[in-house]
């Protein structure tokens, strides 16, 4: 795997392998900006917490919990964590396929090239970005945050590159 970076007329080039947790750890940020995602995930837990209330009064009252009752509370309660997880790897399959990334952000947008696709997304089209430990993610503005960009910060040579996208990042897109 040949992760580097190199820098031309002030753009950063990123190379890397995609990674199963880059996905895991994007699509969990989509759910934390994306409308639906924060509506999913309030629906989760009310429901999770429902379940358990209603579990609580069963037991209370000394009779048996409704099997579905528990069904629903075994597998919703999990499900709301895994989510992510479990898309992430049904997207990774494709991805992984792509081969090595080659990113270039520049002040135009974000170039990826992969071993058979290209694309340039420009600013406009995912003009929000969120920055975590590993990534920065970009995303459409849309109510469901349909589109996202994952680059991961691993392909950089060192920290001034990860500075130097932060710093275009924030010229071109609104942080969230």
């Amino acid at each position: 795997m040949n992760e580097q970076q190199g820098a031309v007329h002030g753009a950063v080039e990123l190379r890397y392998r995609p990674e199963l947790r880059d996905y895991t750890t994007a699509l969990r940020a989509r759910n934390r900006v994306s409308a639906s995602g924060r509506r999913q995930r309030l629906l989760g837990v009310v429901a999770t917490g429902c379940g358990v209330v209603a579990t609580s009064l069963s037991l209370a009252k000394g009779s048996e919990v409704p099997l579905p009752l528990l069904a629903a509370l075994l597998i919703c309660g999990p499900l709301l964590f895994l989510g992510p997880w479990l898309m992430a790897r049904q997207l990774f399959r494709f991805v992984r396929g792509q081969g090595e990334f080659r990113v270039r952000v520049e002040e135009s947008g974000v170039a990826v090239d992969t071993d058979s696709t290209s694309a340039v997304v420009r600013w406009q089209a995912q003009p929000r970005y969120v920055e975590t430990a590993d990534l920065f993610v970009m995303f459409s503005d849309d109510r469901n945050t349909t589109g996202l960009t994952v680059i991961a910060k691993r392909g950089a040579r060192d920290g001034a590159a990860v500075d130097r996208m932060r710093e275009i990042f924030d010229r071109n897109l609104t942080k969230v």
